[in-house]
């Protein structure tokens, strides 16, 4: 989550609402980030999903882009930004395009970003997409043309977002536009409405056009933050935080000022002050000891002094209620554990053993749809005190079963590249027993890292150390 904490301590900082305390943390975080992003920087220059040649086009414009977003905030090598922009430049073709109309929106858009407005590249990639975004009908793809043009501040950027306002959905007040194709990450669905609302909302606050549909955009987007509080994929909750940050800079977009009691059925929270220094912070209020039932959640809105407002008077602020409860594995409902588009089983040759014994597990993953995933990942419950033959995982990279692995206390990540539908991945690894225990694993997991709708938990599964 690099790219996040890149963009909300640029906020913090242009706003005036960094303290020293959360920036040494943001810091700390986007310095590991760094450092581990470089190491997918392929050999020869751009970058891949794993540091292997060949570097992808749209992949190497993503990280120019994130690069040029971190170095308002922390020290990146200009080295690293001159010679990605140089790398993308030199791919551009003899008819000033980088592959298709999507990468070269992409790419033109992340030049721009990186200070690379002037040259020649960039100018052809614009004549481009002047001349050719009449030829496309997908959201998305408009919208990454329609961030490009605007980022340039060239005026062909209106009449890209007017094509796009004719193609809006509007739901009561809220306004949002649907992918027709995947993303270049392969969203689809859910996940590419958000990327392709996100993109569109962005272009259209830069542009400063079409101001109610940014607002119902704006609103579409806030709707459908999950649980977390992010929005469901890394890539569309970058470009969710990137059009809403760049909302909350403009000017009178934090003016509120009130008084805020939140009550759970007749229990109030203290009250909450609204201020303009506070007003687009985030305050957190935790009721436990809930009771199974009826629950009524109620706002109360006064102004400063605790007074209450005339009607329709309410400064206008936003809110998320979430709740958390835990059940019995086998009292979960089926669609809670996924399994439509994807599906993942784990058996083990046995489940009583002694200590130094070894347990042979087989895993199968299953992609139940007609689409490919660019990058599924599965989550392999490792039980406490058990430690993993990380031979068995080499040998499956070294076969290109699986093209990356990690290992945490209780997990091992698997990362597959281009999984196919309905094309089993099998994969067998060893566990060994270190000491005398009675345990369970963690549930194993597989999911479209860039469409996390399609997941399968598979049910923990207990082993008697002897």
């Amino acid at each position: 989550m690099t790219y996040p904490n890149v963009l909300v301590l640029d906020y913090l900082k242009k706003t005036g609402r960094l303290t020293p305390e959360t920036q040494l943390k943001a810091e700390r975080y986007i310095g590991l980030g760094y450092q581990r992003l470089l190491t997918f920087e392929a050999p020869g220059g751009g970058f891949s999903l794993f540091g292997k040649p060949p570097a992808i086009i749209n992949l190497t414009a993503y990280g120019l882009l994130e690069f040029s977003d971190m170095a308002r905030v922390y020290p990146v090598d200009p080295a690293l930004i001159k010679r990605t922009a140089d790398w993308l430049r030199a791919r551009q073709g003899s008819d000033g395009m980088w592959a298709n109309l999507l990468d070269t929106a992409f790419v033109t858009w992340a030049l721009i970003e990186a200070g690379q407005y002037d040259t020649r590249e960039v100018q052809r990639g614009l004549d481009v997409l002047r001349t050719r975004w009449q030829t496309v009908q997908e959201p998305y793809i408009l919208g990454l043309i329609a961030n490009a043009l605007a980022a340039a501040k060239d005026p062909t950027v209106g009449q890209v977002l007017a094509a796009l306002e004719s193609l809006k959905i509007v739901e009561g007040d809220t306004t949002h536009w649907t992918a027709r194709g995947p993303s270049f990450m392969g969203s689809h669905g859910a996940t590419g409405d958000l990327e392709t609302t996100a993109l569109v909302v962005h272009a259209l606050l830069r542009a400063g056009q079409f101001p109610q549909s940014a607002q119902g955009g704006l609103t579409y987007l806030i709707r459908k933050k999950d649980t977390r509080g992010t929005w469901y994929s890394t890539q569309a909750t970058i470009l969710a935080l990137k059009a809403l940050i760049l909302a909350a800079g403009q000017p009178g977009a934090a003016d509120a000022e009130a008084q805020v009691t939140v009550s759970l059925n007749g229990r109030p929270k203290p009250a909450i002050a609204i201020t303009k220094a506070n007003a687009d912070v985030v305050h957190s209020l935790i009721f436990d000891d809930i009771a199974a039932g009826e629950t009524r959640v109620e706002f109360q809105v006064t102004d400063p002094s605790g007074l209450r407002r005339p009607e329709g008077s309410n400064p206008n602020l936003m809110y998320q209620v979430t709740a958390e409860y835990y059940l019995p594995w086998e009292q979960l409902p089926a669609e809670e554990l996924g399994a439509a588009e994807m599906s993942i089983a784990v058996e083990y040759d046995r489940t009583t053993l002694a200590v130094n014994d070894e347990i042979i597990a087989r895993g199968r993953i299953v992609l139940n749809r007609n689409t490919p995933a660019v990058m599924a990942l599965v989550d392999l419950g490792v039980p406490p005190g058990f430690a993993v033959e990380t031979a068995d995982l080499e040998r499956l990279v070294a076969g290109k079963v699986i093209q990356r692995y990690e290992l945490t206390g209780r997990q091992i990540i698997l990362y597959v590249e281009n999984l196919q539908p309905r094309t089993p991945l099998e994969v067998t690894y060893r566990l060994r027993a270190r000491f005398p225990i009675k345990a369970k694993t963690p549930p194993s997991t597989a999911y479209d890292y860039y469409n996390p709708q399609a997941r399968h938990d598979a049910a923990p599964m207990g082993f008697v150390v002897e």
